[in-house]
């Protein structure tokens, strides 16, 4: 399950550009994550979700298939049971390339490659659509060749990892966004990659119950153990 999750959340790097008038450092939402992969297996997670970009701490109460805190923090990850460490996970320090650090620092649009070193290449106009196309430096010695991001609006669409052999290697849609002021927020996320005979694997990511700048629940969105 923590495998999947990391799928859909880790995947960005995180941009600082002028975007909105208020400053927004808090979030914490509903998640219900569905995934559906080729060889038939289905799972279903739900949770409540903390973050807060100053902290940097990623809380997961997740209730739904058990119960469990999950506290992403650092390069580690911590899974309890109530109030009882369970296991410690070393993890690449990722909190900062979430969905909620770039929505909170206004990096979303962009998938937060403006301020990384990937080369823009090209961008074209289809339709209502912007394309961008991101080459990906040789030196990074990764499978994928170029991203391309699709914007409708100044809003992010979607986003396409393409393999060194023009294969498409996933695909994200951003979806049913959600506006509190001038905050954004997609209400749904689907991620589809592909099996080694090119079937699609689904993970639908929902999210509800979106609320910015919480001061009246500090505790919520830092664990101490």
């Amino acid at each position: 399950m923590f495998k999947r999750l990391c799928i859909l959340l880790f995947t960005s790097m995180v941009v600082n550009v002028p975007g909105y008038g208020q400053d927004y450092f808090r979030i914490q939402a509903d998640i219900s994550v569905k995934i559906s992969n080729t060889d038939g297996t289905k799972s279903l997670t739900r949770a409540k979700i903390y973050y807060d970009k100053n902290i940097k701490e990623l809380i997961y109460d997740i209730y739904f298939p058990q119960e469990e805190k999950w506290v992403s923090k650092d390069t580690s990850l911590y899974k309890y049971n109530k109030d009882s460490l369970i296991q410690r996970i070393t993890i690449p320090s990722l909190n900062e390339f979430t969905v909620f650090h770039l929505a909170l620092n206004t990096g979303l649009n962009d998938y937060g490659l403006k301020k990384t070193n990937y080369n823009l290449s090209k961008v074209e106009k289809k339709g209502d659509l912007v394309l961008s196309y991101w080459k990906i430096p040789e030196q990074l010695n990764l499978p994928i060749d170029h991203v391309v991001i699709a914007k409708k609006e100044s809003r992010l669409e979607s986003v396409v990892m393409v393999g060194k052999d023009r294969e498409i290697l996933s695909k994200q849609f951003f979806r049913n966004y959600i506006k509190i002021d001038a905050f954004e927020f997609p209400g749904q996320i689907i991620h589809i990659t592909y099996d080694s005979i090119g079937k699609e694997n689904y993970q639908v990511t929902e999210f509800s119950n979106i609320k910015v700048n919480d001061l009246a629940n500090t505790q919520l969105y830092h664990f101490k153990q």
